[in-house]
């Protein structure tokens, strides 16, 4: 898992192949993609050799075709100023995986790691916005669902407490 600090070329078109594509959400990128810090996960294990994110691994990503160390999951985290009651509250968000790459906790890898991150830069709580088919993913990895909670419970609001995990 890498960390960049402008949303890389390969991490767009994860997020257009998840959100656009597979789930017709628009708009799908934003203010906060400035705002924010970019983890891409790789599919190999060995980063030793990764030569970075050249447009051979961009086009490998929409084309489906395997590439050695190519990204296959990306999300982004950000400060959140929309909680100024919740100092140290960060947002974790647009956390996808591509379809050929679910099942082999992928998903789970980065959402640690980028809570780890924050924990690091002095964070203490992380936020999630969920749709309720995805509520189980984040309680499962000790998120409680929020009284924030939209169109009769099919979005909301998801927290976890990082002060213990640090």
């Amino acid at each position: 898992i890498e960390a960049y600090d402008q949303l890389p070329d390969a991490a767009r078109a994860i997020r257009e192949q998840v959100f656009i594509r597979e789930r017709d959400w628009r708009p799908e990128f934003d203010e906060w993609d400035a705002a924010s810090v970019h983890l891409l996960a790789f599919d190999s294990v060995d980063s030793s050799d990764r030569p970075g994110l050249s447009a051979q691994s961009a086009s490998s990503i929409l084309s489906g075709q395997p590439d050695q160390n190519r990204p296959v999951a990306t999300c982004r985290f950000y400060a959140d100023p929309d909680h100024p009651d919740q100092p140290g509250r960060y947002v974790i968000a647009r956390l996808a995986v591509l379809t050929e790459a679910q099942g082999r906790h992928i998903g789970s890898r980065l959402l640690s790691d980028a809570e780890r991150r924050i924990a690091q830069a002095g964070g203490t709580m992380a936020a999630v916005h969920s749709e309720n088919d995805h509520y189980k993913f984040y309680e499962q990895r000790g998120y409680r669902l929020t009284d924030e909670v939209y169109e009769g419970g099919r979005h909301g609001w998801l927290v976890k407490d990082l002060s213990r995990n640090v």
